[in-house]
């Protein structure tokens, strides 16, 4: 049997970045993007913890006006990047500005459900696990992040 690569999904192209996903992964940014939009709503959401790292672990006073000082900054562009997936899911090609956005999105989004699932470094893909689906998704979250960040880069060579 032979594997065929399927493409790249972020691509320089000229001034811009070409995307290549097909209309059932568009979908399904576009509810990512919603479910996290919605997600960011709920502050006492445990799985956003490694959204807001504590900066003083061991002085909660500090780490209390740290978290002051920004919380409401990183939301606030979370939320902008969540909008600008969901403005631009169907486009395509993205401005270097625009899949900035979308490389928000998609590590704030591994973040999430890697806390979900409770995943660390060392942990290996296994195909009989019972929560295969989110495991499979958060590889492919992976992806196209590093494919996103490789076309990025490509900006400023």
């Amino acid at each position: 049997m032979v594997r065929r690569r399927r493409p790249v999904a972020f691509a320089r192209s000229g001034k811009l970045v070409a995307v290549r996903l097909g209309d059932e992964e568009r979908d399904l940014m576009a509810n990512l993007a919603a479910q996290f939009r919605s997600l960011l709503s709920e502050d006492a959401d445990p799985d956003q913890r490694r959204l807001y790292p504590s900066a003083y672990p061991d002085d909660p006073e500090r780490d209390a006006d740290y978290t002051a000082l920004i919380h409401d900054d990183l939301l606030r562009s979370r939320l902008e990047a969540a909008d600008v997936v969901t403005a631009t899911v169907g486009n395509e090609t993205l401005e270097p500005d625009e899949l900035e956005q979308w490389m928000v999105v998609l590590n704030s989004l591994r973040l999430v459900l890697g806390t979900r699932l409770d995943i660390s470094e060392a942990d290996e893909f296994d195909p009989e696990a019972l929560d295969v689906a989110e495991r499979s998704l958060l590889l492919w979250l992976g992806l196209l992040l590093e494919e996103a960040v490789e076309a990025s880069v490509r900006f400023l060579r």
